[in-house]
């Protein structure tokens, strides 16, 4: 196991927004795998980005998945119509 160290409360919690980030869209990808728009995935990836910047963390990381998403249910949706 890996052993992390925060120097900040704040390293602390970006960390941790983006660590959930990449756990949602991990699951996410599993709906793409299967060619299914992952809607569900983008409007929470957009969510977290939104509280991220609320309380004044860096929501880059956040905004990058919530886009990709948004990107690949478009190209879904077009391609195969609405879920």
């Amino acid at each position: 196991m890996t052993t992390l160290s925060f120097h900040t409360k704040q390293e602390f919690i970006q960390c941790a927004f983006e660590t959930v980030a990449k756990i949602v869209s991990d699951q996410g990808q599993i709906a793409l795998d299967a060619m299914t728009p992952a809607i569900s995935t983008q409007r929470c990836l957009s969510h977290l980005a939104f509280v991220c910047h609320e309380w004044s963390y860096d929501p880059t990381v956040i905004d990058t998945y919530a886009n990709l998403y948004k990107e690949s249910n478009s190209e879904l949706i077009e391609a195969f119509g609405e879920e």
